[in-house]
């Protein structure tokens, strides 16, 4: 297991939140008979319920978290219920203060104002309960209540990755990240990161140079454009994936609001890559909500000694997974089979550092086996198995176990997983 700073990387237990999305996801699992989803099926550009007023209204009170909002709905139902609740009533649930404050807040909560700016923009709301809410970001300790988003959502529970990493990236830092970002787009996955200058835009770039699909989560609103320069970045962004953000139209960024939007990129993600941080980095701190998320964590090794190799090379040494190509991400991911292999891309790449993965051969030689790795082979399990019940199975030592496993990954015939197991590739 990748352990960072003491942190057993474990996922953690579902929280209250995840308790409102549960019964929405097993209808959304049955009604597409739990077959993996394609990205940009839900557009968020639509016009706002009055269910999801009520949520935003309930949202933007005061001291009303994930936590305390959980327990209201528990009480009440439906945030209506809440907003019409009695100061009494309310008072049994989260204290006189609370409720005070929800009775005197729910009517001057500029709500019109922020319905108005979704419009301008052609921007929506996306609340815990709604269809659309991704599965694991609901899994997280603390999730967003609210997400304000523009553009093309992927599917909830399509497969997602983030790339992070400096604002001053090297020129190495910048084609691994566009070439990475590119290649899982080709797999029909979705590339998250948070728009930054360096790192993060070359993620961005690369999946939309691979006519793949990207996320943007900001530490602002999705009405503002941070850094400024990536302007023309976020208007192709929109187009061909979306940008999300916690935070109310008109929030500028602020210091103390990327911890959140970091939150969010690792919670929405099954694995986050770092290609180049110093060791101070917000993109170290990212790695370590993957990794307290229970998500995956890897890095890019860097040249040695350099300034933005400390990061990579610490969560390295801490037990992060080593990248160098986008087949060293997806085989630790438990992602279905038509995303293991690239697509051809809708684009042509301007970078021409960038070029897509070869496709795997039509016919591959079958390589001579030993009698033990035969054996080997045939008692792996298909969601992988330790090399003690590889032994015990097989009727074989754990040593000629290993021995056989090493000579099938040289064969390419069998994969390493994380925790030492190992499947057939």
């Amino acid at each position: 297991m990748t352990q960072l700073s003491g942190l057993t990387r474990s996922r953690l237990p579902a929280t209250l939140a995840a308790s409102i999305v549960s019964s929405v996801a097993c209808r959304r699992r049955n009604r597409v008979g739990l077959k993996w989803p394609q990205v940009m099926s839900h557009s968020n550009a639509m016009s706002v319920s009055a269910e999801q007023r009520q949520w935003l209204t309930l949202k933007m009170i005061p001291g009303v978290g994930t936590t305390l909002f959980v327990r209201l709905l528990s009480r009440f139902g439906t945030p209506q219920e809440v907003l019409s609740a009695s100061e009494s009533a309310l008072r049994e649930v989260v204290g006189p203060k609370l409720a005070e404050r929800i009775r005197a807040y729910r009517d001057v909560v500029d709500v019109d104002r922020q319905i108005a700016l979704l419009g301008e923009y052609n921007g929506g709301l996306v609340t815990m309960d709604d269809d659309a809410y991704p599965l694991l970001l609901a899994e997280i300790y603390d999730p967003p209540l609210v997400l304000f988003t523009r553009g093309m959502l992927a599917a909830p529970d399509a497969p997602c990755v983030a790339l992070v990493g400096t604002r001053k990236p090297s020129t190495y830092g910048i084609r691994m990240a566009r070439q990475l970002a590119y290649d899982l787009a080709l797999r029909g996955i979705t590339v998250l990161s948070g728009m930054a200058e360096g790192i993060d835009t070359a993620a961005h770039e690369g999946a939309l140079e691979a006519g793949g699909h990207t996320i943007a989560v900001l530490g602002c609103g999705v009405d503002i454009v941070y850094p400024p320069r990536n302007a023309e970045l976020m208007h192709r962004i929109v187009g061909q994936g979306a940008v999300l953000s916690c935070f109310e139209m008109g929030v500028k960024p602020s210091k103390g609001h990327f911890p959140y939007r970091n939150r969010i990129i690792s919670g929405m993600s099954l694995g986050t890559v770092v290609v180049e941080a110093p060791v101070s980095s917000g993109a170290l701190i990212t790695a370590r909500n993957a990794a307290e998320q229970g998500r995956e964590v890897y890095a890019v090794p860097g040249e040695a000694g350099a300034y933005n190799s400390r990061g990579p090379h610490a969560l390295l040494r801490e037990g992060a997974k080593l990248v160098e190509t986008a087949e060293d991400i997806i085989v630790e991911l438990d992602v279905p089979a038509p995303h293991r292999q690239p697509e051809a891309a809708t684009t042509t790449p301007n970078d021409p550092d960038i070029v897509s993965a070869p496709p795997p051969p039509s016919v591959r030689p079958k390589p001579n086996l030993s009698s033990t790795e035969q054996v080997v082979l045939d008692v792996l399990h298909s969601d992988g198995s330790f090399v003690d019940e590889i032994a015990a199975a097989g009727r074989v030592s754990v040593s000629e176990a290993l021995s056989a496993l090493t000579m099938l990954e040289l064969k390419g015939m069998v994969r390493q997983l994380s925790g030492k197991r190992f499947a057939l590739r």
